[in-house]
């Protein structure tokens, strides 16, 4: 089997989407004309505002993934949750 077979979706779809998130807005054939107006602004305001925020939770849905992901790795390996709050101070005082 190969490393590559290995990866989870988890990984494969954050990757996805953080690609999405950057490259979409660099592409500028898609952005390049002032028609359609939103609200009296040309499209090429409104459209690049748009993905600051479409970035913003694209990132954020990537991030809830991955964390996810390794709690999961994290479990299946006995090595607890790393976002208990207090998990290191049990430990140490027992």
């Amino acid at each position: 089997m190969s490393r590559l077979s290995a990866v989870r979706p988890a990984y494969w779809i954050s990757g996805v989407l953080l690609v999405v998130a950057v490259v979409v807005p660099l592409l500028v054939p898609t952005y390049a004309k002032t028609d359609p107006h939103l609200w009296g602004f040309p499209f090429f305001y409104w459209y690049q505002l748009m993905w600051v925020f479409l970035s913003a939770i694209l990132v954020s849905i990537s991030y809830r993934l991955l964390r996810a992901e390794e709690r999961r790795r994290r479990a299946a390996q006995g090595l607890g949750d790393p976002d208990a709050p207090d998990a290191d101070t049990k430990e140490a005082g027992q």
